[in-house]
């Protein structure tokens, strides 16, 4: 089976589901991101904010106890971009980053 190293450069979905072993990773990566607790309340976040910039949520993340740093908070949204839950935005005037829920990323509703 092929890990992770072999789908490093792929960037859409669509490069994911031109094999089934690229489909099999993509669902078990996404699984992996949905289901764990910390990444769930990142969804749920991000989810009902639309829109939040990195700095707000960081912030929002160690006040409510959910990370213990910024090297956390920095994985584990990693993650939920690389599974396609959210999209990091740039905002061209400032520099900001702001990240927004995905389609991927609003299975969050249906779940506890």
């Amino acid at each position: 089976m092929p890990d992770e190293f072999d789908f490093k450069n792929y960037k859409t979905m669509e490069e994911f589901s031109k094999t089934v072993e690229g489909t099999k990773y993509l669902h078990s990566l996404y699984l992996r991101a949905v289901n764990n607790p910390i990444r769930r309340e990142i969804l749920t976040i991000v989810n009902n904010f639309k829109r939040i910039s990195k700095k707000d949520l960081l912030r929002k993340l160690l006040n409510e106890r959910i990370i213990e740093d910024e090297s956390m908070f920095d994985y584990n949204l990693n993650f939920l971009i690389k599974a396609f839950c959210i999209n990091s935005v740039k905002d061209e005037t400032n520099g900001e980053i702001f990240y927004e829920i995905t389609q991927s990323g609003k299975v969050i509703e249906y779940l506890e």
